[in-house]
């Protein structure tokens, strides 16, 4: 029997130790090796050649998202999960798009992330419902147009429809159909709502 080569890319050594620990538990599973953090890591990768690569997004420096984009260009039929306590929208999307297989945190059993594995050595994707979900919304924000993102700044500030209207040079009817407009990509119920979920998304920054 072929065992899946795993391999770990964190900069915290107790959660290497911790997943290269699981990864031994299984008789079709084998370490292929572990490395400290972004930098360094598609050459990482390209030299040990694993099945499947576990890769945290927080990582100082290089972030496992510029990491993730240099393993693909290194090795681009590289199977990445990425493994992390972040479940921000803009984390997910970034990840998702530029190809990673699947998309776990970190306070998942031990047994999600082995079947994880499997899944993705197979061929699969592993992208949990709420994963999902957050990656689906980023995805329906992208979408917003330069204009709507300009009118969703300055509702975020507090501004009338008037006011905004008088900012931008429009007219009030024109930021109405705008706010209808982000509100139905955004998923959103109302003003407050849509500004959430656009700083969520990365769209707006964060409020003071």
């Amino acid at each position: 029997m072929k065992k899946i080569r795993v391999a770990v890319i964190d900069d915290h050594a107790v959660v290497r130790m911790g997943l290269k620990f699981a990864v031994r538990l299984y008789k079709d599973l084998e370490f292929a090796g572990e490395h400290p953090s972004g930098e360094g890591a598609a050459e990482f990768v390209a030299r040990t050649r694993p099945d499947v690569t576990l890769l945290d997004i927080r990582m100082p420096g290089v972030d496992g998202v510029c990491a993730l984009a240099d393993i693909l260009r290194a090795v681009p039929d590289a199977k990445v999960v990425m493994l992390t306590t972040s479940g921000t929208d803009e984390d997910v999307y970034r990840s998702l798009e530029l190809g990673a297989r699947g998309y776990l945190l970190k306070t998942e059993d031990s047994d999600d992330i082995i079947a994880a594995i499997r899944t993705v050595a197979a061929g699969g994707r592993c992208v949990p419902e709420s994963v999902r979900v957050v990656y689906e919304r980023r995805a329906r924000s992208a979408a917003l147009t330069p204009a709507e993102t300009d009118t969703l700044r300055l509702v975020a500030e507090g501004r009338t429809n008037r006011e905004i209207a008088a900012a931008l040079f429009v007219a009030e009817i024109t930021v109405k159909v705008r706010l209808s407009n982000i509100f139905a990509k955004l998923d959103a119920r109302d003003r407050v709502e849509a500004v959430n979920r656009a700083v969520a998304a990365g769209i707006l920054p964060p409020r003071a």
